[in-house]
């Protein structure tokens, strides 16, 4: 009776039936897991491209901040006042606004005048990546972006 039972169980493991369901779908879930973690790699990377897109735009509009005192007077300085720059670059971000789902809370976190007229300008956001805004969003953790943009008055 052992000896039927133990042929019976090697017989059994012997069997290879069923095994290659396993791993086709243990390799399928691999699979998708990677396609899903760079969909939401390239949709952040597609969000910060819009941000900088944004910040560019914002520094332009900054750079149009001219002080005519400076501009027509022979002073020192930049011809740029910080604070005519920076009310332009908010006015900016109010009137033409990055329009996405999963972008907020975009903000001027810095915005430098320098001696030449140059305007760097700094944005901050949060986004939420695609597949995974719905853990992000519930957990109430997205992923922070900082993009720089710079414009010159000419």
């Amino acid at each position: 009776m052992s000896r039927t039972l133990l042929t019976a169980l090697r017989e059994r493991l012997a069997a290879t039936r069923g095994s290659m369901t396993i791993l086709t779908t243990g390799v399928l879930v691999v699979i998708l897991l990677v396609i899903a973690v760079g969909t939401a790699i390239t949709g952040v990377q597609l969000e910060r491209t819009a941000l900088q897109h944004t910040a560019d735009n914002v520094a332009l509009a900054a750079s149009q901040g001219v002080d005519a005192y400076r501009l027509y007077d022979a002073g020192d300085g930049p011809v740029v006042d910080v604070g005519t720059a920076r009310a332009a670059a908010q006015q900016h971000l109010r009137d033409y606004p990055l329009s996405t789902a999963r972008t907020e809370d975009i903000h001027l976190a810095d915005l430098t005048v320098d001696p030449d007229g140059t305007v760097h300008v700094v944005l901050s956001a949060r986004t939420h990546p695609p597949l995974a805004g719905w853990f992000t969003r519930g957990t109430e953790t997205a992923i922070p972006l900082t993009v720089e943009g710079e414009a010159r008055a000419r």
